[in-house]
């Protein structure tokens, strides 16, 4: 297999100080592992941030103070999420930049400058949540402005991963890559559709189980109305966890093989596919605990964890699943990347230590045979013998003044010369001043 347009890097030397057996293993494990955390943060993220506006609405059309609590009480896990899930994006980013660097920025690059709204989005994005959050008590009887300021922010959250899930899948498939790759060409493909829809399920899966846990905790809360709404939340966590999970059984499949063919063969060839049986094996069990329990408001503290301890054995499992169709996808293309910096390296270095050829003409030859030289005039002509045009001597014996030397080089007259194929170009670039010289020098010559 060849990647066309694989850029010709050079890859950046990581400094393993000898060590690669050991440290190469690490950044792979801090990558799998700083994504999780991050990926948990988000998905928490963007469900509470649409959980709360929901019930915020119902709360002021239903007049319901325990709904309006529900939505005031997830504005705190969003904006923590906010935070931690832009802080631990950092470190995945990174290795990313590091570990795969020309085909990461090639991507970001083809996707540009919807890559820039990564800033720009989420800066607003953040500054539009804080603002729900803490104008809550001063808008509560201007409900529509700010149940509308909270929904600029979800709309804002739910466009970022847009971005970021395209530039990983053109990452991810250099073979896609053409001249005129943009960020629509990616988000539209098929393979970036199907990951985005399991992404989103996995995002209301996870904030279902939060949601659980949350409910949990606040069921034990003295305050009378933040235990009405620990109840809600409880009840909402286990249809958000339950639906979503079921329908990801289906997608992570439509996705896996919307990858390339030879992707998912090395996938699985590595045996990855045993990671895929015990994440569904153990979601199903959590589904099974979840749905047994779905209409039981007192489910114990001890079946919530237990649900929430398994799942994170399934996330871990599907971000190593991650990771193995990514490397199964760019192995090939790092490897010809390899090739071609090694070439390259060798090629420059033989350049570098070559023979240098000798000059063509000496360094004290006449002025007019140096102008010639320089503007080409010598490629087709020699002083004592017969090239693509006739020998200067020749030209010489035929007492052409300076002048008609002049004319005839702005303008050649192929017939006086019929012997000669091609005929001479026009060279109306070279200097007068120079085919006086020149010329000088061939009429020397007889």
């Amino acid at each position: 297999m060849h990647f066309n347009m694989l850029p010709n890097d050079i890859p950046l030397p990581i400094p393993t100080w000898g060590m690669d057996s050991v440290l190469m293993p690490v950044f792979l494990i801090l990558l799998v592992v700083s994504f999780v955390v991050h990926m948990v943060f988000i998905n928490v993220l963007l469900g509470a941030s649409l959980a709360s506006v929901y019930f915020n609405r119902k709360g002021a059309m239903e007049k319901n103070p325990v709904f309006d609590r529900v939505a005031y009480l997830l504005t705190t896990p969003v904006t923590i999420s906010e935070n931690m899930g832009a802080l631990w994006g950092v470190a995945p980013l990174l290795l990313v930049s590091v570990l795969f660097t020309p085909l990461f920025y090639a991507a970001a690059i083809m996707n540009s400058p919807q890559w820039l709204h990564i800033i720009y989005g989420n800066v607003a994005a953040f500054l539009f949540s804080y603002l729900y959050k803490f104008t809550w008590h001063k808008l509560e009887n201007r409900k529509p402005l700010h149940i509308m300021i909270g929904s600029a922010s979800v709309i804002l959250f739910f466009t970022l991963p847009l971005v970021f899930m395209s530039t990983v899948q053109l990452y991810w498939t250099p073979t896609t890559w053409t001249y005129n790759t943009h960020f629509w060409d990616a988000l539209l493909r098929p393979d970036t559709f199907f990951r985005l829809v399991h992404f989103f399920l996995a995002a209301f899966a996870v904030t279902g189980l939060f949601m659980m846990l949350y409910g949990k905790h606040k069921q034990k809360s003295a305050d009378a109305t933040d235990a009405e709404a620990g109840t809600i939340l409880l009840r909402t966590g286990k249809s958000w966890f339950a639906l979503p999970t079921v329908l990801n059984l289906f997608a992570g499949p439509l996705a896996l093989f919307q990858e390339p063919s030879y992707g998912i063969e090395a996938f699985f060839s590595a045996g990855y596919h045993w990671l895929i049986v015990l994440s569904v094996v153990i979601a199903l069990i959590c589904l099974y605990l979840v749905i047994r329990n779905f209409l039981n408001d007192h489910v114990s503290s001890g079946r919530v964890w237990t649900v929430a301890g398994l799942m994170a054995v399934t996330i871990l499992s599907m971000a190593t699943l991650r990771h193995g169709m990514r490397m199964s996808l760019i192995g090939p293309a790092l490897a010809q990347a390899k090739a071609q910096s090694e070439q390259f390296q060798k090629d420059s270095y033989e350049a570098r230590t070559a023979p240098k050829p000798a000059p063509a003409i000496a360094a004290d030859a006449p002025v007019g045979k140096q102008l010639a030289e320089k503007n080409g005039c010598l490629a087709c002509h020699a002083e004592d013998k017969r090239l693509v045009g006739p020998a200067y001597k020749e030209v010489a014996a035929r007492g052409y003044t300076a002048d008609k030397i002049v004319a005839l080089v702005k303008q050649p007259v192929p017939a006086d010369w019929p012997d000669y194929q091609p005929p001479m170009p026009p060279m109306p670039q070279v200097p007068e001043a120079d085919v006086r010289q020149i010329a000088d020098w061939i009429n020397g010559l007889k």
